[in-house]
């Protein structure tokens, strides 16, 4: 499962809105809608703040697998 994915997932099971999330996270509405999609690449940045706005760790929606390899180049790439 993409991070998009867990993100989206993540948001549904709280009962959020991703125009919420979106506005928390001072990203348009338009770009993150295609960020969940997997439309646009999110970047460093956006995922951060996208974490902070959830209020979660940002390792939380990584790969426990790419976690325990400590792959931080591939991380990059898996945004």
């Amino acid at each position: 499962m993409e991070i998009n994915q867990r993100i989206r997932e993540f948001i549904k099971t709280n009962g959020l809105k991703f125009t919420y999330v979106a506005k928390e996270s001072n990203i348009d509405m338009k770009k993150f809608s295609r960020m969940m999609t997997g439309k646009q690449k999110i970047d460093t940045d956006e995922y951060e703040t996208i974490c902070s706005s959830l209020r979660v760790n940002p390792g939380y929606f990584f790969d426990q697998k790419l976690l325990e390899n400590k792959n931080y180049e591939n991380a990059k790439e898996v945004i």
